[in-house]
Parts: structure tokens; C-alpha cells; sequence
């Protein structure tokens, strides 16, 4: 996950090194397990764990199983 598309949703003080670890830990599980390659779709991937991870999730498999079953609903 950039630096640049995470930036642009939270401020930068909002996401502490174990938080963005996490997040990009996640953002490459949900990438990996649908084979997400096309721009757009990874955007709404980032885009949903910016979300979880402002409303307080953190846990890796959270935001994965969360971020997945929003995209499952989404299409």
C-alpha cells in the first residue's frame, strides 16, 4: 500500500508504524486472495482498511476479513 494513496485519506500522525504495518499487511492478504491487479479495485481496497483502521480496527485478519466481505457485498 503507498505512502502517497494512504497519506491522501488519513493525516500522517494518525498512522503509527505498527498501524501502517498492519494496514499494508492486510492490503496484501485482500489483494492476494482475490488477485486483485487493477488499479481501481486496489484504490477501493486501501480505501475500505483507511476506513476500518479510523473506526479502530488494527487486527490484520480483521481488516482483511472485513475489507473482503465489503467488497463481496459491493459486487
Amino acid at each position: 500500500m503507498g505512502v502517497g494513496l494512504c497519506g491522501k485519506m488519513m493525516n500522517s500522525e494518525d498512522v503509527v508504524p505498527p498501524l501502517a504495518a498492519n494496514m499494508s499487511a492486510a492490503f496484501k492478504k485482500v489483494c492476494g486472495a482475490i488477485g486483485a491487479t487493477d488499479p481501481a479495485l486496489t484504490e477501493l481496497i486501501v480505501i475500505r482498511i483507511v476506513e476500518l483502521a479510523k473506526d479502530g480496527v488494527y487486527d490484520i485478519d480483521e481488516l482483511s476479513s472485513r475489507s473482503l466481505s465489503s467488497l463481496k457485498l459491493a459486487g
